[in-house]
């Protein structure tokens, strides 16, 4: 009898150890598909501030009230909405390389800045050119439809225009590592060869000829005491290329829910009445931009509204 007990015991013993490992290993499924739940929220919560606060930029931007009115000179503002900061950053596109109209110095220089060993920014540089040009021949160092062959590609040089940036990927010899790179520095919608340095950002205006960083970082702080005081940004002493703007801006808003959760999204905007009455017609959108953090510290004396 007292045997029977013992057994017994050990029994229940056994169910109440057993129920208890499963009820923590549920208690703790539960723990990380809430944090996961949780993470999501505050994900899609950054992103939908982000995308309203790209429409809020817009609204300043194209405001006729010279005090609400954004600047475009690769300028930092931040509003804060709901005590969730957003930061955002408007550039006109002239700032950047101009892909369809780059001569190869400048092609050159922009792969140059950004670490590209010599023979592939070459290489790279008489492949874009092969790319947008209207022949078949072929530059020394560049490519055509036999070298896309060659490559084992089944396509080729459309000879013709960029019709976007994302086209760039396409060109022989392009890695991801390097368009991601550079996709922020060129753009289609530029039209001057001389790029338009009052709203380049600091990278490009590294590239121009003549300068080094302590220029360039005078010139930027310049801008931006400018647009503070409501004066105009005019283009820096040491340059002479000269540019017009081309009424497409750029604007990237990054919403921070805290420190460790932030969203970005893009959108490539152009001054002109749309099809629903609005002033503006949005030519790009693009979620989860990859861009470098608009909250760095780095950054926080470029913000024109501090």
């Amino acid at each position: 009898m007292n045997k029977e007990k013992g057994l017994a015991l050990v029994l229940v013993l056994w169910i109440v150890t057993l129920l208890i490992i499963m009820s923590s290993s549920f208690a703790l499924t539960i723990q990380r598909e809430s944090s996961i739940i949780s993470g999501l929220k505050e994900k899609s919560e950054a992103s939908a501030l982000a995308e309203a606060g790209i429409y809020y930029a817009i609204t300043r931007t194209f405001s006729t009230d010279i005090e609400q009115k954004w600047h475009v000179s690769n300028s930092l503002y931040n509003f804060t909405y709901n005590n969730k900061k957003v930061r955002i950053l408007i550039a006109d596109e002239s700032g950047k390389v101009a892909i369809n109209h780059a001569e190869k110095t400048q092609l050159l220089t922009l792969f140059d800045s950004i670490g590209v060993e010599e023979e592939t920014a070459e290489n790279l540089s008489e492949a874009i050119l092969d790319w947008r040009d209207s022949d078949d021949l072929h530059r020394i160092n560049g490519a055509e439809l036999p070298q896309y062959e060659e490559a084992g590609l089944k396509y080729g040089p459309s000879n013709k225009a960029f019709k976007n940036i994302e086209e760039v990927q396409m060109v022989l010899g392009m890695t991801s590592e390097i368009y991601q790179r550079i996709e922020d520095l060129v753009s289609i919608y530029a039209k001057a060869r001389n790029i338009n340095p009052t709203t380049a950002s600091r990278e490009i205006l590294l590239t121009l000829p003549d300068v080094d960083a302590e220029m360039v970082d005078e010139y930027i702080q310049q801008r931006v005491e400018n647009e503070r005081n409501f004066e105009p940004v005019t283009q820096p002493d040491w340059y002479s290329g000269g540019s017009g703007k081309s009424n497409v801006i750029m604007i990237v808003a990054e919403a921070m829910i805290d420190k460790d959760i932030t969203q970005q999204v893009m959108a490539v905007v152009k001054k002109k009445k749309s099809k629903t009455g609005r002033p503006f017609k949005i030519l790009k959108w693009s979620k989860n931009h990859h861009l470098p953090s608009l909250f760095q510290s780095t950054h926080n004396s470029r913000v024109v509204n501090n």
